[in-house]
């Protein structure tokens, strides 16, 4: 194939300093966890309303390395991770895997903690708490459609579901919590899911 005749695009420009909360920005929880990123580790996520902060902070540059949903079918992340981690463990390769799953999605396959607790997965699931589906406000939004009923979700203590299930659970209330936080679940020897609160604000779509 000849070379293209025109020059290639600029660099994209690096991202500004985060804001780190309290709460949290999706900024800085993932500028955060990419601090604290393991060199070979796995990420399969599903956070939709997050995706764009996500993919800015904690790119992926090794194959095999990301996994996600297809056309934004929801259910698809905290299950794929238990396989995934499975898979890594079986075959010897061992690579850390790190679930960033929504509060909104994790209740849609939430019964995968009960199988990754069974068969002891060392699996760390970082679940980014805004206390709504964000993701459907934003398409609200973007349809002119506001005030769309049974789109929050207050009151649901993500770490007494995740013990409920067989696993670890801790809160991480501040960034300088979450490198030590996601060590240990790397490091156990079954499933550990860390809620962190995050900002409340709806992205836009367009």
């Amino acid at each position: 194939m000849p070379p293209a005749d025109r020059p290639p695009p600029p660099p994209r420009a690096a991202p500004p300093p985060p804001d780190c909360g309290p709460p949290l920005s999706p900024d800085g929880l993932f500028a955060t966890l990419a601090e604290h990123w393991p060199p070979d580790g796995v990420l399969v996520q599903e956070s939709p309303s997050n995706l764009a902060a996500l993919r800015r902070r904690l790119p992926t540059t090794r194959p095999g390395s990301y996994f996600t949903m297809a056309s934004g079918g929801l259910g698809f992340g905290l299950p794929a991770a238990v396989g995934i981690a499975l898979a890594e463990r079986d075959t010897g390769r061992c690579r850390p895997v790190v679930a960033v799953i929504g509060d909104g999605s994790f209740h849609y396959s939430v019964q995968a903690l009960w199988t990754a607790a069974r068969l002891r997965l060392p699996l760390a699931v970082v679940v980014p708490v805004n206390q709504q589906y964000a993701i459907l406000k934003s398409f609200a939004e973007l349809k002119h459609t506001p005030g769309v009923p049974g789109l929050d979700l207050p009151g649901l203590d993500v770490t007494a579901v995740a013990r409920g299930y067989g696993c670890a659970g801790e809160a991480v209330e501040r960034p300088e919590q979450l490198g030590e936080a996601l060590r240990a679940a790397l490091a156990a020897d079954r499933p550990t899911v860390l809620p962190v609160p995050i900002s409340t604000d709806v992205p836009r779509l367009l």
